[in-house]
């Protein structure tokens, strides 16, 4: 689906999904980052993973929700 053709909501949508996967994104660098440093700190990576597991499940309640708008359209009546 092109741009144009989001709604409000799904523009909405994308754009937490956008936010969330940079969190996620960061997460995992800072847990690349403790893991090349001398002297890792769990409670940073064990506090990277939580941030992880967080936005994976937000991703995929915002996915539902979009699911929700999309199926909730009128569909479109062609004449033949």
């Amino acid at each position: 689906m092109a741009d144009y053709d989001l709604t409000g909501e799904d523009r909405v949508i994308n754009s937490h999904i956008k936010n969330i996967n940079c969190n996620k994104s960061n997460a995992e660098l800072v847990i690349v980052e403790e893991n090349a440093s001398a002297s890792p700190s769990a409670s940073r990576i064990a506090e990277a993973n939580a941030t992880i597991t967080q936005a994976e499940e937000q991703v995929t309640a915002l996915f539902d929700k979009q699911i929700d708008f999309i199926s909730s359209r009128p569909t479109s009546q062609f004449i033949y």
